[in-house]
This record gives C-alpha cells, structure tokens and sequence, in this order.
C-alpha cells in the first residue's frame, strides 16, 4: 500500500466514522432503546480501529483517526455504553488485556 493509499483509505474510514457519529448523536443506542444486534456487531469493529489507532499512534494522528474520542465523540460516549453492558468483561480478548 502506496502512501497515498493509506491516506485515501484513511479519509474513506474517516467519512464512515463521521456519519456513524452523526447517526448516533443524541441518541444511546444505535437502534432504538436499548442494546440491539447492530451495537453488538458494530462495536468489535470499532474496537479493533481504536486498537489499531494506539498501536500506530503516530500514524493514525497524521491521517486524523486518533484519538477516536476527540474525532468521534458520540461514538466515544456509545462505545463506553457498550462497555458498561453487564456481559462486557466476559467477551473482552484476554490477549488484549495483557498487551495494555
């Protein structure tokens, strides 16, 4: 992938994430009243391009996808609802803990 590449890719990431987060502005759930489907196979998404986001740091700053709290606020607040689930610490990768 070609320098040029990845910035394409990263303003296409950027676009979806920007109309992900004007979806869900003022809203707490993606669909509806409470935690459906769409938030459950959404988030593991969203995690991993946060995850991706630390790991290259630098990077992801220069192509503007980090932090993804500052970039994406509603996003940033639904994540931290999904992570409030009773179940949430159950499904959490137990490599992810250890390579915090």
């Amino acid at each position: 992938m070609t320098p040029a590449d990845l910035g394409e890719t990263a303003r296409a990431v950027e676009r979806e994430l920007k109309t992900l987060d004007d979806r869900i502005a003022g809203r707490k759930w993606l669909v509806g009243g409470k935690p459906s489907a769409a938030d459950i196979a959404i988030y593991p998404f969203l995690a991993t391009l946060r995850r991706a986001t630390t790991k290259a740091e630098a990077r992801a700053r220069e192509v503007g996808l980090f932090p993804i709290g500052e970039v994406c606020s509603a996003i940033h607040r639904w994540m931290a609802l999904v992570e409030g689930l009773p179940a949430y610490d159950r499904t959490y990768p137990p490599h992810w803990r250890s390579a915090q």
